[in-house]
């Protein structure tokens, strides 16, 4: 644990005071984000707390998997004796749950891995060693003395499993395999959470990705490729987030670095950076209003789509 003592000592004192808690992760929500908000919706009402999950976006089916999936809420009022922001690299990525949320405003703890984090909180545990939110949480597990159960573990799994895209990443280490394997002692099915993950899709993804794979580009050993509203719209796939096609770019030999832009229905650009090892995109994504890890990071900026692509383009050849 990264966080001073005195810091642990009055966050174990804000949720133990709390007795209605808050939870919100970020917007365009990932496997660590919901992973991790529903962990610690099942760790906090095991020890009494009404405890409400909240994201900006709705789920995405990716996630029935989970136990506690279908008790996210988009929109909170509160009131709380306490908010904690998991996952979410900036106050910005709370989303409307946050900014609409009545004054006053209660205590707010930011749990989170992001190298590019705000430090917004009261409390700020951001452990950038971690290689998801779902690890720190599991720790906070642990400072809390709450019994490890199967849905919070599965939880957690699915976590730790999405953010090292299956213990590939160049900082997936000996800890992260002795953290699955306490997970999966407590009862959850790593070959699921793998499964669930890496090897489905939708028809509708499908096709998106095969219009975004027509389309893409390479500059300066950047792949990239923009996605439009009619592109989504010919394929049925509703929303922007979740396309995770930036991941599966990067495998190009031929590339360093990949970007995927995506134009959402408001008409902001989604962008989604990811980098071989020896490369970084997060300095990037931070110019751009954005942030993340050194192999992968985002940000959402205005649009038009092809005034966005020139924006993200110019801010990777200067970080090169």
């Amino acid at each position: 644990m990264n966080l001073p003592p005195a810091d642990s000592a009055a966050l174990l004192q804000h949720i133990e005071r709390a007795a209605t808690v808050l939870l919100i992760t970020h917007v365009s929500p990932d496997s660590d984000a919901i992973g991790s908000l529903l962990g610690v919706t099942h760790a906090l009402r095991s020890l009494g707390k009404t405890v409400i999950p909240a994201c900006s976006d709705a789920l995405r089916a990716r996630f029935d998997i989970l136990p506690g999936n279908t008790e996210v809420v988009t929109h909170a009022d509160g009131p709380f004796d306490l908010v904690m922001a998991l996952d979410c690299g900036d106050e910005a990525r709370m989303g409307s749950v946050w900014r609409e949320l009545p004054a006053p405003r209660p205590i707010l703890l930011n749990l989170d891995h992001h190298v590019t984090n705000t430090r917004f909180g009261e409390i700020n545990w951001v452990d950038p060693s971690a290689t998801s939110t779902a690890e720190i949480v599991l720790e906070l597990i642990d400072l809390l003395s709450v019994p490890l159960t199967s849905d919070i573990a599965r939880c957690l799994l699915y976590g730790l499993t999405g953010d090292t895209l299956g213990f590939r990443t160049p900082n997936t280490t000996p800890h992260q395999l002795h953290v699955a394997q306490r997970l999966m002692e407590a009862g959850a099915p790593l070959t699921v959470s793998m499964d669930h993950q890496f090897n489905r899709r939708s028809l509708a993804l499908i096709c998106l990705w095969g219009k975004a794979i027509n389309a893409l580009k390479v500059k300066d050993r950047v792949i990239y490729t923009a996605i439009s509203k009619a592109m989504r719209d010919a394929c049925g796939m509703s929303g922007s987030g979740d396309i995770s096609l930036a991941s599966f770019l990067i495998s190009a030999n031929e590339a360093d670095r990949s970007a995927v832009l995506i134009e959402k229905d408001d008409g902001q650009v989604e962008i989604s950076l990811r980098a071989k090892p020896g490369f970084n995109v997060s300095d990037a994504a931070k110019t751009l209003g954005g942030g993340g890890h050194p192999l992968a990071a985002g940000t959402t900026i205005d649009g038009p789509l092809a005034d966005a692509t020139q924006r993200v383009l110019a801010a990777l050849k200067q970080q090169t």
